[in-house]
């Protein structure tokens, strides 16, 4: 009995000693983050979409305070957000640009299906069959994948018709991007109102047949544009929003009606 009341002793004297020298050296030891990071961190809104380009708000914290990177990369937050962050690091300001979601499509899907699909219902798994399910080798296929991972509600399914954005809830994430198979999603600043809904590289004849507001090339938009910020490649209009100044002249003169303006 007193063999093993000394052994549980000895046990218990050794747990000690090794929990105070765990607990020296844990504090010894600890890596010493910059308190700025919780406060930076404070100032963002804390959506974790990763627009900024980061994996989440602490990352981009961090990367501001230790590597100097801009306190204007949060399209969520406002520009007194990027103020605030810019006054705590003594950095001059960097403006935010918002940026939003656009979806160059605009065709009516059942218009254009070829045929009858009864496959999983996504975007991604009909676009393995034969090409996809609509005449149009470029358009949108309608089963919402970009819907289904917004996780800001930005994204609403319309009958028959491409999602609608709504430029309040949408973050500029990419999330939706990254979802289309056929690559229709383009991130553009928020104050530019036109877009070309459209991605057809097709000949004008063959547009004409699978979709009645496809672009036909005619070159009308390029001519009216004052600013020179549209141009025609591989049969499809392009607007250059770095020189667009939303005079709509574009939108006005389409005779398809595939430049839509943003109301």
């Amino acid at each position: 009995m007193t063999l093993l009341i000394v052994s549980i002793a000895i046990l218990g004297l050794l747990g000690l000693l090794m929990g105070v020298g765990l607990g020296f050296a844990s504090k010894k030891l600890a890596l010493q983050t910059d308190p700025r990071i919780d406060l930076v961190l404070g100032i963002l809104p804390g959506a974790n979409c990763g627009a900024c380009g980061f994996s989440g708000c602490f990352q981009y914290a961090k990367s501001i305070v230790e590597d100097g990177v801009s306190s204007g990369l949060c399209t969520v937050g406002s520009r007194e957000t990027a103020k605030k962050i810019a006054d705590l690091m003594g950095i001059q300001g960097q403006s935010v640009v918002k940026r939003t979601a656009r979806i160059h499509c605009g065709g009516d899907f059942i218009k254009r299906q070829k045929a009858e699909y009864e496959g999983v219902p996504t975007c991604m798994a009909a676009s393995l069959v034969a090409g996809g399910t609509i005449q149009c080798g470029y358009g949108c296929l309608g089963f919402g994948d970009c819907v289904n991972v917004c996780a800001f509600g930005a994204m609403t399914s319309r009958e028959n018709l491409p999602p609608v954005i709504d430029d309040d809830l949408c973050t500029a994430c990419g999330k939706c991007v990254r979802a289309c198979p056929r690559n229709l999603i383009e991130l553009i600043p928020a104050e530019k109102l036109t877009v070309v809904a459209c991605s057809s590289r097709d000949k004008s004849s063959l547009v004409r047949k699978v979709c009645d507001v496809g672009c036909i090339a005619c070159g009308l938009c390029v001519k009216k544009c004052p600013e020179q910020a549209i141009v025609v490649t591989d049969n499809l209009a392009r607007i250059r929003y770095d020189s667009c100044k939303n005079a709509g002249e574009c939108f006005m003169v389409c005779p398809t009606k595939c430049i839509q303006a943003k109301k």
